[in-house]
């Protein structure tokens, strides 16, 4: 008698198997594709996507906008004083200042409002300015102070409690002052003249800046000019301080 081979056992086996699984798997009945989740998720995914990139946009756009703060330094010289920081109040309403870089003829005891609280005013025999918090100041154009036979500017600096400085001081010479500026290094700072009516020979200016970061080691600050423009943009009154 011949027997299977055992070879040919083992294909009849495999075989068999094979039928088993493929009955098994026609029973199977598969879970539908969720199509719907898939659209919803994929539609979340991209809003997600669109949100970020309009953000990165945005933020793009605002960084250049942002300004860096100033500090504030202080100064001295012959002409000039130092004053302490004073507390920013609100003050009175007297007539508002001009901006920047302009003349303004005033009154004799005319108040303008420089900005946080600061009122300057002139009379026939000198400057008096009030800042929040203290009493009236007085500087003197008659009591030989100042040399008036020759130009000259004065610097007073008081840093405000807003980050900002006055920038203010006395100025004399000939002719009619038309504008004032500040130079520290490379920044220029338009600063407002005050002159009352006629030809008086000095008058006053000031600027309400936040101040450019310069360097702690006095040897390595800038140094600071202040120039008194005439009508004729020629200089009235120059002079430079080592704050």
């Amino acid at each position: 008698m011949n027997l299977p081979s055992r070879s040919a056992r083992a294909s009849a086996e495999a075989e068999r198997l094979r039928e088993v699984f493929a009955d098994a798997a026609y029973d199977v009945t598969p879970s539908a594709v969720p199509l719907g989740a898939i659209e919803r998720e994929g539609r979340r995914r991209r809003l997600r996507r669109r949100t970020a990139a309009l953000v990165a946009v945005c933020g793009a756009v605002l960084v250049p906008l942002a300004v860096a703060g100033l500090r504030d330094a202080p100064a001295s010289g012959p002409d000039g004083s130092v004053n302490p920081a004073a507390t920013a109040t609100t003050g009175p309403s007297p007539s508002p200042s001009e901006a920047g870089g302009r003349l303004r003829t005033v009154a004799p005891d005319e108040r303008v409002r420089v900005g946080a609280g600061i009122e300057i005013r002139l009379s026939e025999d000198g400057e008096h300015w009030t800042e929040p918090g203290s009493a009236e100041q007085f500087r003197s154009v008659v009591d030989g102070s100042l040399d008036m036979s020759v130009p000259g500017v004065s610097l007073r600096i008081s840093d405000q409690e807003d980050g900002r400085s006055l920038l203010s001081g006395i100025f004399h010479g000939p002719g009619r002052p038309a504008r004032a500026e500040v130079a520290i290094g490379a920044v220029r700072i338009d600063a407002t003249v005050l002159s009352l009516r006629g030809d008086p020979g000095w008058g006053v200016w000031y600027a309400l800046p936040r101040l450019p970061d310069t360097p702690t080691s006095s040897d390595a600050r800038p140094p600071w000019t202040i120039t008194v423009y005439d009508s004729t943009g020629g200089v009235l009154a120059r002079r430079e301080y080592r704050p």
